[in-house]
């Protein structure tokens, strides 16, 4: 089947005609492990397929990471372009469907430990290889935490919640509970999959954004449900995201319906500047300061 490559002159001026512009998108999913990888991976290769230019942010160690889920190469990170080993665009994983990967690896820490002075020699060489991306999407870990900071508050949360059982519900809950208590996000938007019916995942959804709402002030916005079907294990098996791999299931439909719905979500969500201005806002770094980030 032929790749689907999203049209890079298409998403230059889509970025110039609303401004420059990314939008941000952290993902938790509750449920067997294996579950936030793929969500991830199916999320993005709707958001391709669409002609968005996506970039996953892949904090997974070793072998269980969104490269290699995707059977990309995950030997090389971020690390090694800020120990100038090797260049951003070599770090950067292609993956089908127009997917890249960037595996984080220890890179955001090591970037941090620098003296100012550095970072922002280093900013400005990432600055000059970074890709086109107008859709940034990471996985919301606790090693992921400080992705939550003040300056990228504008961001968008997915919480994908896989199964109906007490267990998935308590545990969708506590990450919910976690963000809203801890990091002071107030806002969430909730997908659940493998639940017997969209009604009955509508009332799941209804009872926990009553909860949430009412304890922790924190405001729930239903994303869609992804039904059960075996063509996304047999795509997981393949390595693809399944609208890469079934194109014409209804789990493939289901997600381009994620897909669209959150294309649609209000502008809130994007930050402005690209890669760069992205991890400028993470480090909280402008080019006035002088002092050096603390290790």
């Amino acid at each position: 089947m032929p790749e689907h490559r999203p049209d890079q002159a298409e998403g230059l001026r889509r970025l110039m005609e609303g401004g420059a512009s990314m939008r941000i998108l952290s993902l938790s999913a509750v449920g067997p492990r294996g579950t936030q990888c793929n969500m991830l991976i199916n999320l993005a290769g709707a958001l391709a397929e669409q002609g968005r230019d996506v970039l996953v942010l892949d904090d997974g160690p070793g072998n269980q990471g969104v490269a290699a889920a995707l059977g990309l190469s995950s030997r090389l990170d971020l690390g090694h372009v800020i120990r100038r080993e090797h260049g951003l665009d070599e770090v950067i994983q292609h993956g089908p469907g127009g997917l890249r990967v960037l595996p984080l690896g220890q890179g955001l820490q090591g970037l941090a430990r620098l003296p100012q002075a550095q970072q922002q020699r280093l900013l400005a060489e990432i600055a000059r290889q970074a890709p086109l991306v107008d859709s940034l999407l990471l996985a919301g870990r606790p090693g992921l935490d400080l992705l939550a900071s003040p300056p990228l508050q504008g961001q968008r949360h997915l919480l994908a919640m896989a199964g109906g059982g007490a267990t998935t519900i308590t545990g969708g809950y506590a990450a919910i509970k976690h963000l809203a208590t801890s990091l002071g996000q107030r806002e969430f938007h909730v997908l659940m999959s493998d639940v017997a019916s969209e009604e009955q995942a509508r009332t799941i959804f209804g009872n926990l954004a009553r909860t949430a709402r009412r304890h922790l002030q924190a405001s729930l916005s239903w994303a869609g449900h992804v039904p059960s079907d075996d063509a996304l294990i047999r795509s997981a098996r393949l390595r693809l995201p399944v609208v890469a791999a079934f194109p014409r299931t209804a789990a493939a439909e289901h997600w381009r319906g994620v897909a669209r719905a959150l294309s649609a979500w209000p502008a809130g969500g994007q930050a402005s500047g690209g890669f760069d201005a992205f991890l400028r806002r993470l480090l909280d770094v402008t080019p006035l300061q002088t002092e050096a980030v603390p290790g």
